[in-house]
């Protein structure tokens, strides 16, 4: 199921030739990527079957996402530190299985906070850190990246399917069992021995505000914030807006899982892609691209072609960005920040961006229009491909570090 290396097919630098490593990366991404399948259409559905109401809900999801923000970027550090990876992750896994564990017999929204927190931080900012693992591991080759990531859009394809299916026969009370043996199967990945600090002996680890000097640093990071937050209308009411014009809940379901496959033909391209085109010419690409698709849904949302054309822009909207963000992160933050790097991304991006979004989209949605919602995502798209054409200017199409002043 999971990629094999073909019979004397060269490894690249930095990749090991032994076929079962490339295995293991892609089986990560796979089992993490089935948990937030599980997670996103049901775990909502789990708590109110629990007895939370809307408000208790919202508050406890907004708590998970403030340690989104927070806590990621502390244990990258310790991860570039220490150069101890995999120790980092698979400890942070067994935090969120014991997290999982205890959601079976959780029923109060109190009781809820603590353990939902803990889940969040450990969670959540395993994949910045794991990307920051693979990454190394593919050397020089981060092209090879998009090959192993796509399995992580299969992985969230399937279990979004299936878990339905599981949870309509065994009921919503089995949602933290199989959530259990989804982190438990994303442990068993984790195997093997760290290869050592990412630093040098005596190399001195660079410090995050010189990092941040560097103004490419900075403007990818609000390009991340703008980009993210463009998709508060799409992933927090989407689906209220095509129920709202006379969509069933199949069809929205295929909509949804359309725009996950669709992003998988831009994995599958990506050695292509970044070795063809410079990292600000896909960025300012896909922020584009993005901009037409909230336009599309903003004003033809009636229309099943027009919905399913810009559901198919997720491929650029989600996977070219998400391509660009993870390979611009790896050459502008140097080796012994490289997780540092990918977890600023990820809070800045999909910790701060995701809350603005939500916040400002809801309130846009509820006060003054859904067709609102959307078209203010599109101008915070094109804000940030303005910023992207002016601010990353030199960004090279090879395969190279950027080197920091």
């Amino acid at each position: 199921m999971f990629p094999q290396r073909a019979p004397g097919a060269g490894a690249g630098p930095g990749l090991p030739a032994a076929s079962a490593e490339r295995r293991r990366l892609a089986q990560g991404y796979f089992w993490y990527f089935s948990t937030v399948g599980l997670m996103v259409p049901y775990w909502p559905p789990f708590l109110a079957m629990r007895g939370l109401d809307p408000v208790e809900i919202g508050l406890l999801m907004g708590a998970a996402a403030a340690m989104r923000v927070v806590v990621p970027p502390v244990y990258a550090h310790w991860a570039d530190m220490s150069g101890r990876r995999l120790a980092l992750l698979r400890a942070a896994a067994l935090v969120a299985l014991c997290c999982a564990l205890s959601f079976a017999w959780l029923d109060t929204a109190w009781s809820f906070v603590i353990p939902l927190a803990l889940y969040s931080a450990a969670w959540n900012g395993v994949m910045s850190v794991y990307d920051a693992h693979v990454l190394e591991r593919a050397g020089a080759d981060s092209g090879r990246y998009g090959t192993l990531r796509l399995w992580g859009s299969i992985g969230f394809i399937v279990l979004a399917v299936t878990a339905g299916r599981v949870l309509d026969l065994a009921g919503l009370d089995a949602l933290p069992w199989l959530l259990v043996a989804l982190i438990a199967l994303t442990w068993n990945t984790l195997r093997g021995p760290d290869r050592g600090p990412v630093r040098q002996a005596g190399e001195p680890s660079p410090r995050l505000a010189r990092l941040l000097a560097d103004r490419r640093v900075r403007v990818f990071l609000v390009v991340a914030f703008l980009m993210v937050a463009s998709h508060g209308a799409y992933y927090n009411f989407f689906s209220i807006h095509l129920a709202a014009v006379g969509y069933g809940r199949t069809t929205i379901g295929l909509l949804w899982a359309w725009a996950v496959i669709a992003e998988i033909g831009v994995f599958l391209a990506a050695r292509r892609l970044l070795a063809r085109f410079t990292l600000r010419t896909l960025m300012v690409t896909a922020l584009t691209v993005t901009a037409l698709r909230w336009v599309m849904l903003a004003l033809w949302p009636a229309l099943i072609g027009v919905v399913f054309a810009a559901q198919t822009l997720h491929l650029a909207s989600f996977g070219l960005f998400h391509l660009c963000s993870v390979a611009l992160a790896g050459r502008l933050f140097p080796s012994g920040a490289a997780a540092r790097g990918q977890a600023l991304h990820g809070s800045v991006g999909y910790g701060l961006g995701g809350m603005a979004g939500a916040i400002g989209s809801g309130w846009l949605f509820s006060e003054v229009s859904p067709a609102a919602a959307f078209l203010a995502g599109a101008g915070l798209a094109m804000a940030a491909a303005l910023l992207a054409i002016v601010g990353l200017r030199g960004l090279p199409a090879s395969q190279d570090r950027v080197q920091n002043p």
